[in-house]
């Protein structure tokens, strides 16, 4: 299904087109940045169920300016294809103590990095049952380093003693990259990224007032991510997205699914009637129960004090009444610092973009995340 594209007048700079590559659609955003300003040319989401990924690809490029050279892609993948962990790397003390210098330094994260490489591959087989051949690395981040318990901005110049590394490991399953890859090859693209989520969120999120839950719903899955003490602290994977209430629409109400996905835009959206709507909302609330569960069981792996506040984008839109998401019942024995507040995140919380009528649309965040991150944007700080 295409929600269609809007475009604006372009301007010189530098033009990205940013592309969440989903099971089911491909959303896309086509911006550039002159200057300090931020300037979307085109958005939209193209469904994949009846071509080919190349296919899709080419028809987004269709739509777009003929005026504006695209200098970057980047995209993100879902959860399936695309993993992401977080794990601890730890090394025991070292006699004598000492200080350690450069050089010293140097071969302990290079250790770190091998380590971690290692036991993330371990990880990805488990989990997928996936020959790790199969993926391809595409980061490892060192988020913390501590010495003896105590967080250092680095290791050389400080005395020697139990040191524990958080790595952030990021692995795409290569197959999923390829029509992309050659569609930037045909468009002569030479400058292409790949970005997860998390990735982008951590840039975003370690800025002060924004720790939080954040919850990336995807087609198949939802994303969490739990930001607090200025880094990522847990990253998790709940396997219900927003596939889920399509569904629930469609056996529900015994509508083919096109009619189905229709109506349900119109339910979250609030053009129903008055009676429809609150129907509708007393048939979706085991499903909205049983997502808040899903994440609930999720939250309870992290085993800290989670802040205060729910942070809800991707195709969260379909949760239109988000108080309903995790209920009195459903947060009772999750440690929240205090009452957790649940908002949307909207691209008007990362970008100062004027005359983008996507600024409200939480379906656009994530692009929006990518892109900022991409480039290097000023996020905003309010």
């Amino acid at each position: 299904m295409s929600f269609g594209f809007l475009r604006f007048a372009p301007k010189k700079g530098n033009t990205v087109l940013a592309l969440c590559m989903g099971e089911r659609e491909i959303d896309f955003l086509l911006f550039k940045k002159a200057g300090s300003r931020v300037q979307v040319v085109a958005y939209g989401s193209e469904d994949i169920s009846t071509l080919r990924v190349g296919q899709i690809l080419e028809k987004i490029f269709a739509q777009l300016p003929r005026e504006e050279r695209i200098q970057e892609i980047r995209a993100t993948f879902g959860a399936n294809p695309f993993r992401a962990q977080v794990i601890p790397i730890i090394f025991p003390p070292k006699l004598p103590m000492h200080v350690m210098d450069k050089g010293e330094a140097f071969l302990i994260e290079r250790e770190t990095r091998a380590r971690a490489d290692r036991e993330l591959q371990k990880n990805l087989f488990r989990e997928s049952g996936i020959l790790p051949n199969e993926f391809s690395l595409r980061s490892l981040k060192i988020l913390e380093r501590r010495i003896a318990g105590y967080l250092v901005p680095k290791l050389a110049g400080f005395r020697n003693g139990e040191i524990e590394c958080a790595v952030l490991g990021m692995f795409l399953l290569e197959s999923s990259f390829l029509p992309v890859k050659e569609f930037a090859k045909v468009h002569t693209i030479a400058n292409v990224s790949v970005i997860h989520i998390a990735e982008a969120l951590e840039a975003f999120a370690r800025k002060p007032g924004r720790e939080g839950v954040y919850l990336c719903l995807e087609e198949e899955k939802t994303q969490i991510a739990v930001q607090a003490r200025d880094r990522f602290v847990f990253l998790g994977t709940a396997s219900m997205g927003a596939r889920n209430f399509t569904e629930f629409f469609s056996d529900t109400l015994g509508m083919r699914e096109p009619t189905a996905r229709i109506f349900q835009k119109q339910y979250f959206e609030g053009s129903l009637s008055v009676g429809v709507q609150e129907k509708m909302q007393t048939y979706l609330l085991p499903e909205i129960q049983k997502f808040g569960t899903l994440i609930k069981q999720k939250l309870l792996e992290a085993k800290i004090v989670l802040p205060g506040s729910i942070w809800v984008f991707g195709r969260g839109g379909i949760l239109r009444n988000l108080q309903s998401l995790l209920t009195s019942d459903v947060l009772e024995g999750l440690p929240f610092s205090q009452k957790p507040k649940i908002s949307f995140l909207l691209p008007s919380d990362v970008w100062e973009v004027k005359n983008f009528p996507g600024a409200q649309d939480p379906l656009y965040t994530e692009l929006c995340l990518l892109g900022a991150f991409a480039l290097n944007s000023r996020f905003r700080t309010g």
